[in-house]
């Protein structure tokens, strides 16, 4: 018969690969729950990356803002005008200092030429058929902008700029920024939404035009229209009377920049019924070599 020590020796020989196994397999699982919990926190640390800091994204548009001397791009408008929405394309050249903006409507080839330096308050509008002839007009006037909710004089970063900076100072706790893909691009999207957005009383006080109060309450100078019906163009005078006006600029504010050169690719904004305005910009092209004469009367004519 095999003696106690040499079953215990056998018993050894046979259990050793099964103990080796077991806890070699015991060491794997732990690796395998420890490379796991790597790759899940990559994979957190990953989605966190793609929020910016707003501040920071800010500071970064403003300086690229600053590198630029002149730009030219498409635009594309879809505007809630009343009832109806307003479509409309548009390539714009514009000079940043002096500020000069040569637009063009890019369905009937009509050129609008602003030179605030000859008047601040007037475009030049070179005819590429009827009238057939060349009008002086008031960028706010009923001829020249009518219900658009926009003019030439915005024409550029400037103005969407001072939207984002009166904004973010009013409720910086609303905004997020981030890096979002949108049509296969990588961009940056700043947003900010608000739950209170609504309209408030107001009394115009003398002197003050429509577009006045939407500049001096950071809102809307088209939502002030649609909801005033006493009003019907934006140089309406406004000394006393009673009016409604929205709360904030929108109820939400989205803007998208291309996250290399920075500039925006869509503005869109919604109030209560739903988006009222957006605006999508491509085909940006920077500091480029313009004619001495391009922002001149003469040589937009001659380019028709």
């Amino acid at each position: 018969m095999p003696s106690a020590l040499n079953i215990r020796y056998a018993i050894s020989i046979i259990m050793f690969p099964v103990l080796s196994f077991w806890i070699c397999s015991v060491r794997y699982i732990r690796s395998m729950r420890l490379t796991l919990s790597i790759l899940f926190s990559l994979c957190v640390s990953s989605l966190f990356a793609q929020e910016l800091n707003c501040v920071a994204s800010f500071d970064a548009i403003y300086a690229r803002w600053e590198k630029i001397t002149n730009m030219r791009y498409h635009s594309h408008k879809t505007e809630r005008q009343g009832n109806e929405t307003d479509d409309a394309h548009f390539d714009f050249t514009i000079q940043r200092k002096p500020i000069k903006v040569a637009g063009r409507m890019q369905e009937k080839g009509h050129w609008i030429l602003y030179d605030p330096a000859k008047s601040s308050n007037e475009a030049l509008y070179i005819s590429n058929g009827f009238p057939y002839t060349n009008l002086t007009l008031d960028v706010n006037g009923k001829v020249f902008r009518g219900m658009n909710h926009y003019t030439i004089s915005d024409a550029g970063c400037e103005f969407v700029f001072e939207i984002i900076r009166r904004e973010y100072e009013r409720i910086p706790e609303n905004f997020t920024c981030s890096v979002v893909e949108r049509d296969g691009r990588k961009e940056w999207l700043i947003r900010a939404e608000t739950e209170n957005f609504t309209f408030v009383p107001y009394t115009g006080k003398s002197g003050e035009t429509v577009l006045d109060v939407a500049h001096n309450n950071s809102v809307s100078a088209y939502l002030i229209l649609e909801r005033n019906e006493a009003l019907s163009s934006y140089t309406d005078d406004c000394s006393g009377v009673q009016l409604m006006i929205p709360s904030h600029y929108g109820k939400i504010v989205e803007i998208y920049f291309d996250a290399n050169h920075l500039m925006p690719t869509r503005i869109q904004l919604f109030d209560e019924k739903g988006r009222f305005e957006r605006y999508d910009y491509c085909d940006y092209r920077f500091n480029l070599d313009l004619d001495e004469d391009f922002f001149t009367e003469d040589y937009l004519d001659d380019l028709d």
